[in-house]
C-alpha cells in the first residue's frame, strides 16, 4: 500500500467544492483531460508526455463521442496528437492525409477534417466543438488548449454519488466511470477524504509522509495514529481533514490555512493553486517550459531537448539514423527528405516512394543489372521508361474517372455522394448533406496490383501475336466443324434416299 499511496505525492488537497466539476473522463481503461492554457502543439505534447500520457487520439466514433462530452460547454481550439512533418505534398486527400498520431502510426478508423485538400507543409491537427472537425494550423500557433489521454491499468470504481475526484494526471472531475489509482477523493457533504489504492479506498488521515495524510493544514503522527492538525484560530472539521475559522476570529487569518502552493479564495473557505508558471521567470533558461502542477510546478526541457547539467540542449535525432535517404536536425527535431524522383510515403515519413510526376518519367534500375529496374506505382516499364498507367480505362469508378500520373481520381455526378470506396450513392440514401460533381476520391494505392507490372516492349508484343493467333485457331475450329457437320448431314440424306429405293423394290416385286 505505501508504494501504492506514493503516487497520491502528484496531488494536492481538493477544495471542498459543490459545483460540478467535469474537465476529464475516465472509462474501459482510458483517461482523458482537456486543459484551457494558451500553447503551441509542442508544449502541449510535452506537458501531456509529463503527466504519464500523450496528447488524445481520435480513432474511432466511441472516442469522438468522448471528445464531444469534453468540448461540449467550452469554445476555442483544441490540439489533437496529429502532426504532418514533412515539407512536401502528401499526395493525398483520404483518410488522414498523410497526417501521423503523436504515436508516429497511422492506424484509425475515423476522420473528420473541416478540409479535405491534401497537405504540402508541416501542420498540426486541434479541433473544436464546432462540429468537433478536426482543423490544421502551423504547429507553432497558439491556441486555447490541449487535450491529454493515459492509459490506466489500476483503478477504483467509483466512491459515491457527488464525490468529487482528482487524479495524478491533472483531471477533476465528479463523472468517471474508473478512477485510477492514486486519486483523491472528496466526498460530499462532509467533505471526507479518501484515496485510491489496491482497487479500494483508504479514508484519511492515513500516512503523513504520503502528502501530508490528505490533512488540509497539517498531519502529525500520535499514539493513535495519524492526526490532522489546524492552525490557532481554526477548528478542525467533522471531516477530520479541513479546517474553519473560529466564528470570533477574523478572516484575515484565513490565509494562514493555505499549504505552500495555495491561496485562499474570495470568500476564504478553501484554498486555490497558484499558478507559479504565470511568472515567466518560473524557469530561466533557453528550451526550457514550465508545467504548473497543484500545490507546486515543475521546470522541463521541451520535446526534442535533453537536460545536461542543468541546460536543454537539443537533441541530434539525425545520429540514429531515423530516415530511409536524407535527415536533417533542426532544434527540437529533425526532417526527412528524399532524393530526386522519390517522395515521402504517406504512411511512414521515415519512408522514401518513387514518383513521377510526368506521364514518363526514367525507370530506376540497377546499374549491374539494366534489366532490374522499378517504376513507381501506377506506371509500367518500357524499355527502361516508365509510362502512365490510364487506370480509367479499367473501369476502376462508378460514376466519373480522371487519370493522374500514377494514379486517379473518382468522381460523382451532381446528386450523389461519393463514398470511402469509390462508389456513388444517391443523395437521399445517406439521408442528408450535398454533393456535387467535383466530390473526389483519390485511392491510396493503385488497385490493379501491389507492385509495378514490369513489361517490355517484347513481351507486349509476344502478347499481341498469341492473341492474333488465338483467334485465328477459333476460326479455323469453328469452320471444321461447320464442314463436318455439312457432311454428316448429307450423308444421312444418302442413306435416307436408299432406303426408300430398297422399300420401293420390294414392293414391285410382290
Amino acid at each position: 500500500m505505501r508504494d501504492i499511496l506514493g503516487m497520491a505525492l502528484a496531488l494536492v488537497i481538493l477544495r471542498v467544492c459543490a459545483g460540478i466539476v467535469n474537465n476529464g473522463f475516465c472509462a474501459d481503461g482510458k483517461c482523458f483531460s482537456i486543459h484551457a492554457d494558451r500553447v503551441n502543439f509542442a508544449t502541449a505534447s510535452g506537458i501531456c508526455k509529463a503527466r504519464g500520457g500523450q496528447l488524445m487520439t481520435v480513432r474511432t466514433e466511441k472516442a469522438n463521442d468522448v471528445l464531444r462530452d469534453l468540448l461540449e460547454t467550452i469554445t476555442g481550439n483544441f490540439w489533437l496528437g496529429l502532426e504532418y512533418t514533412s515539407g512536401l505534398c502528401s499526395g493525398s486527400t483520404v483518410g488522414l492525409k498523410g497526417y501521423r498520431w503523436i504515436t508516429k502510426d497511422n492506424k484509425t478508423n475515423f476522420t473528420n477534417w473541416k478540409k479535405s485538400d491534401e497537405v504540402c507543409s508541416p501542420r498540426c491537427v486541434s479541433v473544436s466543438n464546432d462540429a468537433l472537425k478536426w482543423h490544421e494550423w502551423a504547429c507553432d500557433k497558439t491556441l486555447e488548449g490541449y487535450l491529454c489521454e493515459y492509459t490506466i491499468t489500476n483503478y477504483c470504481a467509483p466512491l459515491g454519488t457527488g464525490a468529487l475526484y482528482e487524479t495524478h494526471f491533472g483531471i477533476t472531475s465528479n463523472a468517471l466511470q474508473n478512477v485510477p489509482e492514486g486519486s483523491i477523493a472528496t466526498a460530499q457533504p462532509l467533505g471526507t477524504r479518501h484515496v485510491c489504492g489496491d482497487g479500494s479506498w483508504l479514508k484519511a488521515p492515513w500516512s503523513c509522509e504520503v502528502f501530508q495524510g490528505g490533512c488540509e493544514y497539517e498531519c502529525v503522527k500520535s499514539a493513535q495514529g495519524p492526526e490532522c492538525t489546524c492552525p490557532p484560530g481554526y477548528k478542525l472539521d467533522n471531516n477530520m481533514v479541513t479546517c474553519t475559522p473560529h466564528q470570533d476570529e477574523p478572516s484575515a487569518q484565513s490565509e494562514r490555512a493555505c499549504g505552500p502552493g495555495f491561496k485562499r479564495n474570495a470568500d476564504g473557505t478553501t484554498c486555490d493553486d497558484m499558478d507559479e508558471c504565470s511568472d515567466e521567470s518560473a524557469c530561466p533558461g533557453a528550451n526550457k517550459q514550465c508545467v504548473n502542477t497543484r500545490g507546486s510546478f515543475e521546470c522541463l526541457c521541451k520535446p526534442g531537448f535533453k537536460s545536461v547539467r542543468g541546460d536543454c540542449v537539443d537533441v541530434d535525432e539525425c545520429a540514429l539514423g531515423p530516415c530511409e535517404h536524407d535527415c536533417t536536425n533542426t532544434p527540437g527535431g529533425y526532417e526527412c527528405t528524399c532524393f530526386d524522383g522519390f517522395i515521402q510515403s504517406t504512411e511512414d515519413m521515415h519512408k522514401c516512394n518513387l514518383h513521377c510526376t510526368e506521364a514518363e518519367c526514367p525507370a530506376q534500375c540497377d546499374p549491374n543489372n539494366n534489366a532490374q529496374c522499378d517504376c513507381p506505382e501506377g506506371f509500367v516499364l518500357d524499355e527502361q521508361r516508365c509510362v502512365d498507367i490510364d487506370e480509367c480505362e479499367s473501369d476502376q469508378c462508378d460514376q466519373k474517372c480522371e487519370n493522374t500520373f500514377g494514379s486517379y481520381k473518382c468522381s460523382c455526378n451532381e446528386g450523389f455522394i461519393l463514398q470511402k470506396n469509390g462508389k456513388c450513392e444517391d443523395d437521399y440514401f445517406e439521408g442528408s448533406g450535398t454533393s456535387g460533381p467535383f466530390d473526389t476520391f483519390t485511392p491510396t494505392s493503385r488497385p490493379p496490383t501491389d507492385k509495378p507490372v514490369l513489361l517490355s516492349t517484347d513481351s507486349l508484343l509476344g502478347i499481341m501475336v498469341c492473341t492474333v493467333v488465338s483467334a485465328v485457331l477459333v476460326v479455323v475450329l469453328v469452320c471444321l466443324v461447320h464442314c463436318i457437320t455439312i457432311r454428316r448431314n448429307k450423308t444421312q440424306h444418302y442413306d435416307l434416299q436408299k432406303s426408300h429405293a430398297d422399300t420401293y423394290d420390294f414392293q414391285t416385286d410382290i
